[in-house]
């Protein structure tokens, strides 16, 4: 098994071309999306049966050797600061 590493984030689908486009330019070519997501947090409930998916939210998850994620990690902070959103690191291993 190899250990690598997963980043998840959960952000508003407006944003999440955004959110893309930092893995296009930090060579992260794998990723899942997974639209809709509901749940409770600090910015209290969001629903995913809004009118339009706006403002709905997103989660977003891919896994990286570390060396990747040392290269985005700064990046994602500063998206985060800006956008707004939630980001999760941990430790994984690929089942080969």
């Amino acid at each position: 098994m190899k250990k690598m590493k997963k980043i998840e984030i959960i952000l508003e689908s407006v944003y999440l071309n955004r959110l893309i486009e930092l893995f296009d330019i930090k060579e992260i070519s794998g990723y899942t999306i997974i639209r809709d997501v509901e749940g409770k947090g600090i910015t209290g409930i969001k629903s995913a049966d809004e009118i339009t998916d706006v403002f709905t939210n997103n989660y977003v998850f891919t896994v990286c050797d570390e060396d990747k994620l040392m290269n985005i990690v700064e990046d994602i902070r500063k998206f985060i600061k800006r956008y707004g959103g939630r980001c999760i690191v941990s430790d994984v291993s690929w089942v080969l």
